[in-house]
């Protein structure tokens, strides 16, 4: 036997603060896990937020300028064939549309990333 157990090193009150020390320092890392990620969404879902935004602030006018010319050539204001009013009715609808979803898109994304500016303030 190379150290008696009644030395400060070996002691009973020793062995029962180091347990509640590594106890604690379990405790404290498992909450550092779990608050980790609160506020944060997955990676593929926070990187391409600034791009779909680009996307929507370059698209939006096209869908918009579509939209009007469409709309225009559907009502004859502009000179086209009268056989394709209804086609070109169609497709000003369907820009229409397409820019209701992009601005919306715009609008979700903005607010997204003020969520996130916020959380990781």
């Amino acid at each position: 036997m190379t150290q008696p157990f009644h030395t400060p090193h070996h002691g009973p009150r020793r062995l029962v603060e180091r347990w509640k020390a590594v106890a604690a320092d379990h405790r404290s890392r498992a909450a550092a896990r779990r608050w980790r990620h609160v506020g944060t969404e997955p990676r593929w879902a926070r990187s391409d937020l600034p791009a779909r935004r680009l996307l929507g602030r370059i698209v939006v006018p096209f869908f918009l300028l579509g939209t009007i010319v469409f709309t225009l050539l559907a009502t004859n204001v502009l000179p086209a064939p009268r056989a394709d009013r209804a086609f070109f009715t169609g497709l000003a609808v369907l820009c229409a549309v397409s820019t209701v979803v992009a601005v919306i898109d715009l609008v979700v994304i903005r607010r997204r990333m003020a969520e996130q500016r916020r959380w990781h303030r």
